[in-house]
């Protein structure tokens, strides 16, 4: 099929004309259970009713109002986003993608420490461009080797504006690094006077069973950026940091502006979806299936302990190591054709489903791999 696309990834060839709660349907109308939400996006499933809704009400009253005034939404959608941060006298603000986010996060604390590095774990992804960007041409980026407590010992932390956490994708592998040594990375960046960000693009609203990956940890940010299941897909995304963060802002200023900064309809779509979780109970649901999800895998590992190596899971944040990357690709293309989307990278495959999956659809999934390494 010619398509008119750059091709800056890969793309299966298939369209997609409709999507709705855990399923997506192509143009010949096939059906696949979606195990990756959208692009880990759709945690309370595709086309969600109550979203739609508040879109086409927004819509008729205010998309787009510029940077000169201020708007109920985006003023609403921060008080509520601080209040599940346990961040009270903080401030937020609101962009597009998570990669603005977390460059907006950097920024802020390269201004507010007036210094230039940036640690990160050395399978975290932080961004698209920019000071998160993963290139050679980013030298003030380091990177710390995941639980590698002596590792710590190399860094000059005088030297460092910021620790950004992502508590768990680690480029699509999902890893969790211990307690401990998110800890004692903390402790090194606070004693010398850094910023604590947590990058919850990914491990943000139930994905992990708690509402944010870092409360997993003994972690408490400074700043935190949010995005992807924040709009359920539509594109929204945050930074929030703390009162005392917000003190030293007032000290240290700098402008910082974009066209769709603060947009009333995303914020719209941002308070709804955080209504949502309260009110389906959506967190604890995430805690209590991926328990089930992880319990099945387990089974499937104890079966095929020979091609299973390891099974990773917090909430439906949930990975399954296979010995083979060959194994993994193969059983990643006969789930497609069997009707099932799930991530693969490397020798792992990736299970982000919108946190109303049910056990049915787990179940199928199961079913679908088990026979496919029986039959290889």
């Amino acid at each position: 099929m010619t398509s008119s696309i750059i091709p800056l990834y890969k793309q299966i060839d298939k369209l997609i004309v409709k999507a709705k709660d855990c399923y997506l349907f192509d143009s010949d109308n096939k059906q696949y259970i979606d195990f990756e939400s959208g692009d880990w996006a759709a945690n309370l499933g595709h086309s969600n009713d109550r979203i739609n809704l508040v879109i086409k009400n927004q819509a008729d009253l205010l998309i787009h109002d510029g940077l000169r005034f201020r708007n109920n939404q985006s003023e609403d959608l921060s008080d509520k986003l601080l209040e599940k941060l346990s961040f009270q006298g903080g401030k937020s603000t609101f962009l597009n993608s998570g990669s603005e986010a977390v460059n907006l996060a950097i920024t802020l604390a390269k201004n507010l420490t007036r210094r230039s590095k940036i640690l990160k774990l050395d399978c975290s992804f932080l961004s698209a461009y920019g000071d998160g960007q993963i290139t050679t041409n980013n030298a003030n980026l380091l990177t710390i080797p995941i639980d590698k407590i002596d590792s710590i010992s190399a860094f000059d932390f005088q030297e460092i504006a910021a620790f950004v956490f992502e508590p768990g994708n680690a480029w699509g592998l999902i890893k969790y690094p211990t307690n401990e040594f998110i800890s004692s990375i903390a402790l090194a960046i606070k004693q010398n006077g850094g910023l604590l960000i947590v990058n919850e693009v990914t491990t943000g609203f139930g994905r992990t069973g708690k509402w944010f990956g870092f409360q997993h940890y003994d972690y408490k940010p400074d700043i935190v950026s949010v995005g992807k299941g924040l709009g359920n897909g539509y594109p929204i995304s945050g930074v929030s940091i703390t009162a005392e963060t917000s003190t030293l802002f007032d000290k240290s200023p700098f402008r910082y502006a974009q066209s769709h900064q603060n947009d009333p309809m995303g914020c719209a779509v941002g308070l709804e979806v955080i209504k949502a979780f309260d009110d389906a109970g959506l967190v604890d649901r995430s805690a209590m299936i991926g328990k089930y999800f992880n319990d099945q895998l387990l089974k499937l590992q104890a079966k095929y302990e020979n091609k299973i190596k390891e099974i990773r899971a917090r909430g439906l944040m949930i990975a399954l190591e296979f010995n083979s990357c060959v194994c993994a690709e193969d059983v990643y293309l006969q789930l497609i054709d069997n009707g099932i989307l799930v991530g693969q990278k490397e020798n792992t495959l990736r299970f982000m489903p919108p946190l109303i999956i049910e056990e049915f659809q787990i179940d199928k999934l199961i079913d679908a791999i088990d026979k496919i390494i029986t039959g290889s």
